[in-house]
């Protein structure tokens, strides 16, 4: 059997691991270029509806339609993102895609007042961030053995949660000094520091150790199959039917479990008058995953994928459980219930985040992490539409209990999904199908 495209790049003599976390060094780099890069969106993103109401004036029906529009230049740029990564290589995606994500966020920072520009600048940030996130997790997962993309996956969630929190306290503290407008734009420049870091990060990475450096072309195609090999595109990744499972899986998980930590649980905090709580729940969710993420995941290494995947779900849909039975809710349950859903988290997002590549066949890396990044894209949009859909209502908590139970039979779903991971995985032949 013909070694998988990816294991058979990666074991190179200058790709030295570090005595630390035991990863490859280009793998470390490739984190601290995303570490870099987070905490500048981390500034940010929280104060995108604050940009477009007080710097470019914008009522609030426009900024509504610019949110609309930017939630479809996200699916589109998740999509393009995989199949450029395919095509050009993740390493020279990460880069021209940062380079315009920087330049995006710098006419941001330039604004003086123009609703069109702002809108512009917001749409072109949000395509390139989206398309940035698969040529990011190809580029991540080639850069490791696979037995070790697990462990890669943990330390980015680890280093993501870090710098998000990075980036927040200090957008906090320069609008705090500079003032809104001063400090957004500040914040925006900074941003563009960030991408432009990253991209050169990323180009040292592929010009010293060759991750990501071309095109990843199949050397052994063969004639006689008659499968989703010879299936151009994201023709595969359709015919792919664990693929499909875990989209589906995701899409769920994304709607009624991510987006109802970042808009869901702000919304039930609005209603209860307790708004002057959002920042410590969310401090408090981060710190959890920041602490656990590498030291869970050495724990939770020799466990079936199913278990978990299914147990962290099931942590998630307990959290949400917990507001809809809890009388307010109070603080107390909403801390709970953030707390609860960081522990899902930790086991969750490295999990997924490997699988999905592991059964990625050669050369469809980069399409397999744009369906991955679709799934969460659509999942948060349709997440969001039921937040402002159901919480308008007289009971938030009837939504939270209706979201715990979405959560609950996805997690049921997931035990029967059967293996995921090494068995598949090893199934791939020399032309980086399943057989």
């Amino acid at each position: 059997m013909v070694k998988p495209w990816s294991e058979a790049i990666r074991f190179t003599p200058r790709r030295r691991r570090s005595p630390t976390l035991g990863l490859p060094i280009a793998t470390i780099v490739v984190l601290a270029g995303e570490f870099i890069s987070v905490v500048g969106s981390g500034m940010t993103f929280p104060y995108l509806v604050v940009y477009l109401h007080d710097v470019c004036g914008m009522s609030d029906g426009e900024v509504g339609a610019a949110l609309v529009v930017r939630s479809l230049a996200a699916v589109l740029g998740a999509v393009a993102g995989g199949a450029m990564s395919d095509r050009i290589g993740p390493a020279r995606t990460s880069v021209g895609v940062a380079a315009i994500a920087a330049f995006a966020a710098l006419v941001m920072a330039g604004n003086d007042a123009s609703a069109l520009q702002g809108v512009a600048g917001a749409i072109v940030a949000t395509a390139a961030g989206s398309a940035l996130v698969p040529a990011l997790d190809t580029l991540l997962a080639l850069s490791v053995p696979t037995g070790a993309r697990k462990r890669a996956f943990s330390w980015r969630n680890t280093c993501v949660n870090l710098g998000a929190m990075a980036g927040v306290t200090g957008a906090s503290i320069a609008l705090e000094v500079l003032g809104v407008g001063t400090g957004l734009r500040w914040v925006y420049l900074a941003d563009a520091a960030s991408f432009l870091v990253l991209a050169v990060f990323i180009k040292w990475v592929a010009s010293r150790y060759r991750v990501g450096a071309r095109a990843p072309r199949p050397p052994f195609p063969d004639p006689a199959r008659d499968d989703a090999s010879k299936v151009p595109g994201y023709g595969a990744v359709v015919r792919d039917p664990a693929m499909r499972r875990l989209f589906v899986l995701v899409l769920l998980v994304v709607a009624a479990g991510f987006t109802q930590l970042q808009v869901g649980l702000p919304t039930i905090a609005v209603m209860t008058h307790q708004v002057n709580i959002l920042g410590w729940l969310f401090a408090a969710n981060m710190l959890v995953i920041v602490a656990l993420q590498v030291p869970a995941q050495r724990i939770l290494a020799n466990c079936p994928n199913t278990r978990v995947l299914a147990g962290a779900v099931a942590c998630m849909a307990l959290a949400w459980a917990v507001v809809a039975a809890a009388p307010g809710p109070g603080a107390l349950s909403l801390f709970l219930a953030a707390v609860l859903f960081s522990l899902g988290e930790v086991a969750y997002t490295p999990v997924m985040a490997a699988l999905v590549n592991d059964f990625a066949p050669k050369g469809l890396h980069g399409r397999y992490n744009g369906a991955h990044a679709l799934a969460w894209t659509v999942g948060f949009a349709v997440g969001a539409v039921a937040v402002g859909t159901l919480l308008g209502g007289a009971s938030g908590q009837l939504f939270f209990a209706a979201s715990a139970l979405v959560l609950g039979l996805s997690a049921l779903g997931t035990l029967r999904l059967g293996h995921l991971g090494g068995a598949h995985q090893g199934r791939h032949t020399g032309t980086g199908r399943a057989e």
